[in-house]
C-alpha cells in the first residue's frame, strides 16, 4: 500500500520534508488515477473526493497520522 512509506514520525518532520513527501504521494496517486479514470474526468477532483473518503475512514479507525497526511495532500492539491 502506498501509505506504508509514510514515516511514523510524520508530525515531527519539518515543513519542507512534509511537502516533498506529499508532492511525491500526489504524483504517484495521479499516475494511478490516470490509468484508472476516464480521460474526460478531472483527476484532481477525483483525488480530492478519494482523499475526503479516506480521511473519514481513517478517522473511524483512529489512524490519525494517516489522516494528517491525507489532509496535507488535500491542502496541496487545492492550493
Amino acid at each position: 500500500m502506498l501509505f506504508r512509506s509514510i514515516p511514523k514520525d510524520y508530525w515531527t518532520l519539518d515543513l519542507e520534508t512534509k511537502r516533498e513527501l506529499c508532492e511525491t504521494l500526489v504524483d504517484t496517486l495521479l499516475v494511478v488515477l490516470d490509468k484508472q479514470v476516464r480521460p474526460d474526468m478531472n483527476k484532481l477532483r477525483v483525488l480530492d473526493l478519494l482523499l475526503i473518503s479516506s480521511i473519514i475512514t481513517n478517522e473511524q479507525e483512529e489512524n490519525y497520522e494517516i489522516c494528517q497526511v491525507l489532509h496535507d495532500l488535500r491542502l496541496l492539491i487545492n492550493e
